[in-house]
Parts: structure tokens; sequence; C-alpha cells
């Protein structure tokens, strides 16, 4: 009874490592986030206050602002970002109106649904090099089928490539094309956790499809859809490679995005310092971006 006693008051007192062992797992991945994510922005930030060139790396100089002066008096930087902002707010919003409606559609059970929902995935793993590529080839006025159907239709140019305002539509296309699948993921995703009690609450009170939609589809998902926005605003901000092999930002810089003049500006003129600053303020407008999306659509789900 004693020894009972004794064992039951006895406490047995977790043996103190310290930080030691904390320090040795989370060292490593601290350098190496430091090393692939910090380092780089801060290399860009001083390179953008230097006036340093591409093949002439010997004669650097601290110029101050200079960089950022030049970035706003040049028009070509303004045409560039606007074709960038117009991107965004033209393709993103269509991309996730047809993934919230096809999610819906496809958020009931139908013959073949399961295998319908798999092909829907397909244009998200096209590399973008290889989608630009096939757009480029669909849209040949000789040979492509686009072009063919189109031209069947008596829809735009014959060469849709070679004319300003067509080849931004196309470029446009062809990311909503590939990218609309994977606002349908997540959107999908967010309604299969979609409690069914409230659907059916609201159908016993007469609620029609509109009225189920914005009562109660779209708050629930609100946190789902800034997540989905954000990751695509993401992307698109840095949009590169499918429009460098459609157009090279041609025709007379008709699809001259942002990213494609800071290459552009770095690796054809060799300003790598003046390239660094656009980098810097893409970046930063970025953040302002995300930071607005993250605050507005997350709100919901942190209240």
């Amino acid at each position: 009874m004693v020894l009972k006693t004794s064992l039951r008051n006895t406490v047995i007192k977790p043996k103190r490592k310290g930080l030691r062992p904390f320090l040795m797992f989370i060292t490593p991945t601290l350098l190496v986030i430091a090393f692939i994510l910090i380092y780089p922005v801060f290399y860009v930030l001083l390179l953008s206050f230097t006036n340093r060139q591409l093949l002439f790396l010997g004669n650097v100089k601290f110029v101050g602002f200079q960089n950022y002066l030049t970035m706003f008096r040049d028009a070509d930087f303004w045409h560039s970002l606007w074709l960038q902002l117009g991107f965004i707010v033209v393709a993103l919003p269509v991309e996730l109106i047809i993934g919230f409606f096809v999610a819906l559609l496809f958020n009931r059970e139908f013959p073949f649904s399961k295998l319908l929902r798999s092909l829907l995935m397909l244009p998200v793993f096209v590399i973008p090099v290889l989608s630009g590529l096939t757009w480029r080839l669909m849209l040949q006025p000789d040979y492509g089928v686009l072009a063919a159907f189109f031209q069947s239709l008596s829809i735009g140019p014959e060469a849709w490539l070679a004319d300003k305002t067509f080849a931004y539509i196309a470029v446009i296309l062809q990311d909503i094309w590939r990218m609309w699948p994977f606002m349908f993921m997540m959107i999908y995703a967010g309604l299969s956790s979609l409690p069914a009690e409230y659907i059916e609450a609201a159908l016993i009170d007469g609620a029609n499809f509109f009225q189920r939609v914005f009562y109660i589809i779209i708050p629930f998902l609100k946190p789902v859809l800034a997540i989905a926005f954000l990751l695509r605003l993401i992307d698109a901000l840095r949009i590169f490679s499918e429009i460098y092999v459609m157009t090279y930002g041609g025709p007379s810089n008709a699809t001259m995005l942002l990213s494609l003049y800071i290459h552009k500006q770095a690796f054809e003129f060799g300003n790598i310092s003046y390239a660094s600053a656009i980098g810097t303020f893409l970046m930063i407008i970025s953040l302002a971006i995300s930071y607005f999306i993250v605050k507005k659509g997350l709100r919901g789900e942190t209240a």
C-alpha cells in the first residue's frame, strides 16, 4: 500500500533537452530557404541600385534610384505593365467562372462523371512551352486547325498571331484553356466539403439555384476561391515561356508582358540593373495584391 502511494505521488518529469535538437533540424531548412528565396531577392534589390551591365561586369557604380526614375519615364514599361494587368483582369476571372460552374455541374454523380473529371484535368499537366507551341501551330494560317475553324466562321484575321489585337487575345485564350481546370480542381475540392444539410435546408425553404449559389455556396467557398485566385495570380504574374514561344512578345510588342520585357532588358539589351528595378517593382505589386486578397478573401475563415 505504501509502495502504491509512493508511486502515485511520484511525478515523472520529462527530461529537458533544450533547443539543440530543434536547431539541428530547423537550421538546414532555414539555410536552404535563405539561399533559394531570400538571397536572390536581396541580390536583385541591390542590383537595381547599380549600373551593372551584362557584358561589362567590372565597372559597377551605385546610382541610387536612377533605374527606378528611368522605369517610370519608360513608355514601353507602362505598355508592358498594362498588358500584364489586362491579362490578369481578363484571364483569371474567366477561368474562375468557368471552373466554378463546371465544378457545380460535376458536384453530382452521373454516368462517366469520374472519367470526365479526370479528363478535364489534362490541360493543367501540359507543359507551358508545349502549350504555347501547340497553340502557335493551331493558329498557323496555312494548316492550323483553329485558324481553319475561325476562318470558316469568319472570326478574326487570317493570321491571328500577326495581328496586334488578336495575338493578345490568342495569348489569353491559351492561358484560359490551360489553366481553368486548375480553378475547377480547387473549387470542386471545396464543394466536396460543403455539408449537404445547407443545400437541403435551402431547398425546403424554396431557394432557387441562384439564391443557393450566392447565399450559401459562394460564402462557404470564399477562402477556397481566394486561395485559388491567389495561386493563379502568382502564376500569371510570372507567365513567360508560353508567350515566348507563341509570339516572342510581338507583333510590335502587342504581347510584350512585363516578364518578357524584363527578360528583353536583361538578356537582349544587357541592362541587368534596369531589369532588376522592374523585377523589384513587379514583386512589390505582387505582394500588395496578394496581401489584399489574403486579407479580404480569408477573413471569413478566421472569423
